[in-house]
């Protein structure tokens, strides 16, 4: 394999954005678990939604103050004159279904930090008739078809694009998977095809964004042979040192990673991306 884009990677580069823009209605909520509160959007509009790669990142928007409906942007990412402020936030697709029994539907899985940021609240209150925007969606894993393995590292923001890739990977395919949360109780079961070893990684008590125990979890992993397609994803600076061990002390290829920054710890300095 060569540090050259696969065509996934040419499209996750060149693909236009947005592609569409619509609205979507809460039709279904669940708790996954204490943290993460599972949302099922349903709407004609979600049927343009393309789906060629597993965890694309869809920005939800909120309607403005007193507004039934938020105002959708035209023109790419242009608001008309006068558009009032809007909350909005990019979310990874869990799942999309474009011609269901049940009609066009769009799974996003919120993570549900206390009480704390406005998204989380929203979650946390939803209810089936609940209206919000959309725009997108962007690719943020392309497959690298000729892989000898795959190694995937996040934390719980992280999570749904690797249930989800997990879900589309070749049967057989040995996968390494680290996952960070909370505690034990916020576990998923994940449902996957390939040879899969996964760990677990908990903070127990320590605060989001600045335990390193990820990082040392992938720092002592015994990883196979050959080449692997590398996706890790999220707090920006330890997604950093992930990156860092994985090119530097690893010697991975650089062409087949991601590595994606998909949150800031408040103490996050602002040079790192």
């Amino acid at each position: 394999m060569t540090a050259s884009l696969s065509p996934a990677a040419r499209r996750a580069k060149d693909r236009p954005s947005p592609l569409t823009t619509g609205h979507a209605t809460v039709v279904r909520t669940e708790r996954l678990t204490p943290g993460v509160q599972r949302i099922v959007f349903s709407g004609p509009d979600l049927a343009r939604l393309p789906d060629e790669e597993p965890g694309e990142i869809i920005t939800l928007i909120w309607p403005a103050d007193g507004a039934d409906r938020p105002t959708l942007p035209t023109d790419g990412w242009r608001y008309a004159p006068g558009t009032p402020d809007q909350h909005w936030r990019n979310y990874t697709v869990r799942d999309h279904v474009a011609d269901g029994p049940d009609g066009p539907l769009l799974t996003v899985d919120f993570v549900l930090h206390g009480d704390h940021g406005f998204c989380a609240r929203w979650a946390a209150a939803a209810r089936p008739g609940d209206v919000l925007g959309f725009a997108g969606p962007r690719i943020h894993f392309y497959a690298e078809p000729d892989a000898d393995w795959t190694l995937l590292v996040g934390d719980e923001t992280g999570l749904p694009s690797i249930a989800a890739t997990l879900e589309r990977l070749p049967s057989g395919h040995p996968t390494l998977a680290f996952v960070e949360v909370a505690d034990a109780a916020e576990l998923q079961e994940l449902s996957t095809e390939a040879d899969l070893v996964i760990e677990w990684v908990t903070r127990d008590g320590e605060p989001a964004g600045r335990s390193r125990r990820l990082e040392q979890a992938v720092r002592a992993a015994s990883l196979p042979t050959g080449t692997p397609k590398v996706w890790v994803a999220g707090e920006s600076l330890a997604v950093r040192g992930i990156r860092e061990h994985l090119k530097g002390e690893r010697g991975l290829p650089i062409g087949p990673q991601q590595a994606i920054g998909y949150w800031k710890h408040r103490d996050t300095p602002d040079d790192v991306e």
